[in-house]
């Protein structure tokens, strides 16, 4: 029976992780990177959850390598979604500009401060 109930407590945590991370992947800019992470988070998740049953049987064979070996792939996707997304964010391109814009630095008058704008490419 215990095993059961993990079973049920480890769909619901794999459901509201999978929505979680939806939401945040398709409501803002750079979504390829952000989907790029998204699919790294499920590796690991599914990963960690194949690691996981294979620890807790007898016979699991190569279930917890395969396990740990998905885990590191989702590890390393998501560090490259992290590099790419930091290449991404650059001089020329600002987190609250479209993907579509540019972020130009307007001059100001002496001694004031320059301040940024996005502009169409």
């Amino acid at each position: 029976m215990l095993a059961r109930r993990r079973g049920g407590l480890c769909r619901l945590v794999v459901l509201l992780a999978l929505l979680a991370t939806t939401s945040c992947a398709s409501t803002s800019h750079h979504t390829r990177p952000r989907a790029l992470a998204f699919v790294g988070g499920g590796l690991a998740l599914g990963g960690s959850t194949v690691w996981l049953v294979g620890e807790n049987r007898e016979h699991a064979g190569n279930l917890p390598a395969i396990g740990l070996a998905t885990v590191a792939v989702g590890v390393a996707t998501m560090i490259a979604s992290g590099i790419w997304m930091a290449a991404e964010v650059t001089c020329q391109t600002d987190p609250d500009c479209a993907e579509y814009e540019e972020c130009r630095e307007i001059p100001a008058p002496p001694g004031g401060v320059p301040y940024k704008q996005c502009v169409p490419r």
